[in-house]
C-alpha cells in the first residue's frame, strides 16, 4: 500500500474517530439539555408545593443566609423576596428576641444540625405573633452541606396559655397581686442580694382589722371588692422594687428591700395605716378598716426567710393586741 493510502485510511479512521466524539458529546450535551429541564421542573413543582403549603417555608445557602421565602411567609409580612432576602427579613424579629435568635441560629449554622427556635414576627399590620422556626440541613449527593430548609407554625396560642398558667401560678387571682408561692422566691432573693451589697430587708406582714366583720355583713362580694381596693393602696405605698403580696384571706406581706435605717420602714407603716384608714365604699356602703403590722428586719431579726416571717407574725400579734390600727417592730 502506497504512503498516500496509507495516508487515506488514517484520515478516515481519524475521522470515524470524531464522529464517535461528536456523537457522545451530543449525547452528553443532550443529557445535561434534560437535567437542566428535569432541575427546572423540580424547581417549579417546589415551588408550586412551597407556596400550596399551609405554613411558612424559607431556604438559606450554606452561610445561613435566607434567599427564599415561600407566599404564605411574603403575605404574612407584606414584602416581596427581594425585600426579605439575605439578612433584611431578621427586621421583621421582635427587636427583645432578636439577639437570642442571631445566637442560636449562628451556634445550628456552625454545628449543620436540625434546629428549633421560637421568637415574635411582626405581621404587615406591625402585630408581632409567635412562631416556632424550625430549620433542617440539606447536603448534596457528596455529602457537601448546602445550607439549610425550613419552617415556620404560629405558637401565639400556645405561647399566651403558657404566659397564663404561670401568672396564674405565681400570681393571685382575685387582686393580682404576687401569690404566697412568688413571696418566698421574692423574700429570698431579697435576702441574698442585702448579703451581696451589705444592705438590710423588711418584712412587713399585715393583717387588716374589721374585715370579717365586712364580709359577713355585706357579703364575700363586697369582701372581695374591699381586697381588691386594698391590694391597690397598699401598691401605691411602696417603690415598684418592693413587693406587696397577698398571702391568703386578708393577710398580705409586704417586702421593703434596700432599706437604709429603721425610719424608712416605719415611715411606709404609717403610709399604710393612713391609707387604709380612709373609709371603702361598697356599693354606695361606707366600710371603714384598720390594719395591724408586724415587723422584722434582715439581718437584725434573722438572717433566714422562715425566721423573718415567725417574727413578723409575732409582732402583728402583738400590735393586734392593742385594738387599733398600728405597727410593731420584732
Amino acid at each position: 500500500m502506497t504512503d498516500e493510502s496509507r495516508t487515506k485510511a488514517d484520515l478516515i479512521d481519524e475521522l470515524r474517530v470524531l464522529r464517535r466524539r461528536n456523537s457522545a458529546l451530543e449525547e452528553s450535551l443532550q443529557k445535561c439539555v434534560n437535567c437542566e429541564a428535569s432541575l427546572r421542573e423540580s424547581e417549579v413543582r417546589f415551588h408550586i408545593m412551597a407556596d400550596s403549603a399551609p405554613v411558612f417555608i424559607w431556604m438559606s445557602d450554606t452561610g445561613g443566609t435566607r434567599w427564599f421565602f415561600n407566599k404564605v411567609w411574603l403575605d404574612y409580612t407584606g414584602k416581596t423576596v427581594e425585600e426579605e432576602k439575605d439578612d433584611k427579613w431578621m427586621l421583621n424579629i421582635h427587636p427583645d428576641d432578636v439577639e437570642g435568635f442571631r445566637e442560636s441560629y449562628a451556634m445550628a449554622i456552625g454545628i449543620q444540625q436540625p434546629f428549633k427556635l421560637d421568637y415574635r414576627l411582626r405581621r404587615k399590620d406591625g402585630v408581632y405573633r409567635w412562631v416556632l422556626d424550625t430549620g433542617t440541613p440539606r447536603f448534596t449527593p457528596d455529602g457537601m452541606f448546602a445550607g439549610f430548609i425550613g419552617s415556620c407554625v404560629g405558637i401565639s396560642e400556645r405561647k399566651e396559655a403558657e404566659e397564663q398558667l404561670q401568672h396564674i401560678a405565681h400570681f393571685d387571682l382575685l387582686t393580682d397581686l404576687p401569690n404566697r408561692f412568688l413571696f418566698f422566691d421574692r423574700i429570698n432573693q431579697a435576702i441574698e442580694q442585702a448579703k451581696r451589697y451589705n444592705h438590710k430587708v423588711a418584712l412587713l406582714f399585715l393583717d387588716l382589722n374589721r374585715f370579717k366583720s365586712v364580709n359577713d355583713t355585706l357579703g364575700h362580694h363586697a369582701g372581695d371588692a374591699l381586697l381588691k381596693e386594698t391590694a391597690k393602696r397598699l401598691s401605691s405605698c411602696v417603690r415598684h422594687a418592693d413587693t406587696v403580696a397577698r398571702m391568703g384571706g386578708d393577710e398580705f406581706n409586704i417586702i421593703l428591700s434596700r432599706v437604709n435605717e429603721r425610719q424608712d420602714v416605719q415611715s411606709v407603716a404609717g403610709k399604710i395605716i393612713d391609707a387604709l384608714a380612709v373609709p371603702f365604699y361598697i356599693d354606695t356602703i361606707k366600710c371603714s378598716i384598720g390594719v395591724s403590722i408586724g415587723i422584722s428586719m434582715f439581718p437584725v431579726d434573722s438572717s433566714d426567710a422562715d425566721t423573718l416571717i415567725q417574727k413578723a407574725d409575732k409582732a402583728m400579734y402583738k400590735a393586734k393586741s392593742s385594738g387599733e390600727s398600728s405597727y410593731c417592730f420584732s
